[in-house]
Parts: C-alpha cells; sequence; structure tokens
C-alpha cells in the first residue's frame, strides 16, 4: 500500500472512551443497556446531527443535545437540554484526555518507516477537530497540509469532492490509494465512490450494510490492521 489516509474519531483513538465515563457518571444507573450499544446508536445520532446543522434544520448549539437526546430517549430515558448541555461539558472534558493507544502508535510509526505517504480526513469543525488533533500529538506522524478538515476543505464525507480534494492537494493516484475508516455510511462508501481502496475498520463489529458497495477488507484488530497495512 503506497498511500495510506486515515479517519481520526473511533479510527485512531478510542473514542467510546469519553462516552463511557459520561454515561457512568449519569445514566449508568438508569438503564441496563450495553454501553456500547448506546454508543454506536449515538454516532449514528451524531453524523444526522452534524448534516441536519450543517443544512440548517437545527442550531449548532443543538447538534450535540441531540444526538445524546435521541440516544437515551431510543432507551426510554428522557434527557432535558439541560441534563444534555451538562453531558455534553463533561464530554468535553474527558476528550482532553484523549491518547492514540500504543498499537495504532506502532502502526503509524511503522508506516512512516517503510515511507508510505499519510493524511488524515476527518468529518467536523475547524474548532473541535483541531483540538484533537492537537492533543492526539498526530503532527508526531503526519504533517499540517497532510490534515485535513471538513470545516475546513467545504466537504463533509460520503462526498466525494472531500476525497478529490484530498487526492489532488497530495498529488494521489487513486488506485494506489487506500482509506481507513470505521464507519461504513462515511468513510468506506465515500472512499469507495471516490475510486479508492478502503480498509472498513470494524473492531465495533457492526453488520455489513445490506447494498453493492464493499470494503475491500475488512479488519477488526489492531493487529489485523497492522498486518494488512504493513506486512
Amino acid at each position: 500500500m503506497k498511500n495510506v489516509i486515515f479517519d481520526v474519531d473511533d479510527t485512531l483513538y478510542d473514542l467510546m472512551e469519553a462516552f463511557d465515563k459520561v454515561h457512568k457518571e449519569f445514566f449508568e444507573d438508569k438503564t441496563k443497556e450495553d454501553c456500547e450499544e448506546l454508543f454506536k446508536r449515538s454516532r449514528i445520532y451524531s453524523d444526522e446531527a452534524f448534516y441536519m446543522a450543517r443544512e440548517g434544520k437545527i442550531s449548532h448549539d443543538d447538534e450535540f443535545a441531540y444526538r445524546i437526546q435521541k440516544t437515551y430517549k431510543d432507551s426510554g430515558i428522557e434527557v432535558s437540554k439541560e441534563e444534555a448541555k451538562q453531558f455534553e461539558e463533561r464530554y468535553r472534558y474527558h476528550q482532553k484526555h484523549i491518547h492514540v493507544p500504543d498499537g495504532i502508535k506502532a502502526l503509524l510509526s511503522e508506516c512512516k518507516k517503510q515511507g508510505k505517504t499519510m493524511g488524515l480526513l476527518t468529518n467536523g469543525t475547524v474548532r473541535h477537530q483541531g483540538k484533537k488533533l492537537k492533543t492526539l500529538g498526530l503532527s508526531q506522524w503526519f504533517d499540517k497540509d497532510e490534515m485535513f478538515i471538513s470545516d475546513a476543505i467545504g466537504y463533509t464525507k460520503p462526498n466525494i469532492k472531500a476525497f478529490q480534494i484530498v487526492q489532488d492537494k497530495m498529488n494521489l493516484i487513486p488506485e494506489e490509494t487506500w482509506f481507513v475508516g470505521d464507519t461504513f455510511e462515511v468513510d468506506v462508501v465515500g472512499a469507495k465512490k471516490a475510486g479508492w481502496h478502503v480498509i472498513w475498520f470494524n473492531h465495533r463489529k457492526r453488520p455489513m450494510p445490506e447494498g453493492d458497495i464493499r470494503p475491500d477488507l475488512e479488519v477488526r484488530t489492531v493487529e489485523e490492521l497492522m498486518d494488512v497495512i504493513t506486512k
């Protein structure tokens, strides 16, 4: 694999870690539902809210509240806007302490050692995603002009224009480029439509959606990811 472009959230770090900590603070005693199932549902509503906010259907201030309220409503828990705000504040606090797991660090270092062309493409605002990239210390492996945030480039995954901008800026040949991401509907669909190869990092063990689009490879552990990318 000559060119490897990575998603960030729940690909290069464990996005569930902050959610899990805040869930335990606020709602663990109110539901017996598995936290990972709640988290996976929140990711669906997070993407939904993100696009709704971009289209002006909800305000950016209500984006986080929407995802939390919808997630817990499915479990029979009504979350007020004030509670959602408190949840968000604690979530943002824990996100200040996110880190790249050792296995991913080893993967990125090996890719760099092998001379692969690497980049990042993540959905989100420059404000929030920019903070994450800095907190994670991703500049150890990626130059500034190799890190792309949807808010800055004007297009969001799965829009193929987001991938094409990365392709043009980094002078990539699509047939030689692989995208690594965890979200099928956003990462796999977008990259495949852009003509890239895709590794679906399905560590949450989600079912394969129906349809004609399929990833080139599906892996479920960091060890498998290391093998397919570096060996």
